[in-house]
């Protein structure tokens, strides 16, 4: 019990999000599949809590570990980095061209990697977000179309175009048929 005390006394990184009214999802997020649910967000907190201890108890039992808690993993800002001999010769003729050491080279190459990461992620979601909403508009446009060529059936309407003067007449129905448009 006291392990299990110990543990969540450390600084996991919990979070608690709405999900619809009165309804909150909490999760550990060192912890695989450990969340819970609650009316508010205190009820979700606690709820958490419970899981959590019976989270731990079965990681024990099966001889799991538990992981560390992610604001205890640090980065020296070391690193040993292998490169192949043709990388690390292009590499040190750009930093020579750029008047810049290797090591100055190398930190601008990969934060502009890490910025185009987010960049490309930030455009991904961008252009799925509009695609939904092409697919939203394209659906409702082509119900709208269905029901009104329903309607259009049911009432007999059949449209027709005339490039003269003279109207448009069925011998049918004896009724004379205009073509008419919505107006937007």
């Amino acid at each position: 019990m006291n392990e299990k005390k110990n543990y969540l006394q450390q600084p996991y990184a919990r979070i608690v999000i709405p999900v619809e009214p009165n309804s909150y999802h909490a999760e550990i997020l060192e912890f695989p599949g450990c969340f819970a649910q609650g009316d508010t967000p205190a009820d979700a907190y606690a709820n958490l809590e419970k899981v959590a201890e019976s989270w731990i108890d079965t990681c024990i039992s099966q001889g799991q570990e538990i992981p560390e808690p992610s604001s205890n993993v640090t980065f020296s800002g070391n690193i040993a980095l292998r490169l192949p001999r043709s990388i690390h010769r292009q590499a040190a003729r750009l930093a020579e061209r750029d008047n810049t050491s290797l090591n100055t080279f190398l930190i601008s190459a990969i934060s502009a990697r890490v910025g185009a990461e987010d960049f490309y992620k930030k455009m991904a979601d961008r252009m799925e977000r509009h695609l939904m909403q092409a697919t939203y508009v394209a659906c409702a446009f082509v119900g709208y179309a269905v029901v009104a060529s329903t309607e259009a059936k049911n009432r007999k309407i059949v449209p027709q175009l005339s490039f003269s003067n003279e109207s448009n007449y069925s011998t049918a129905t004896g009724k004379v048929l205009t073509l008419t448009t919505p107006r937007r």
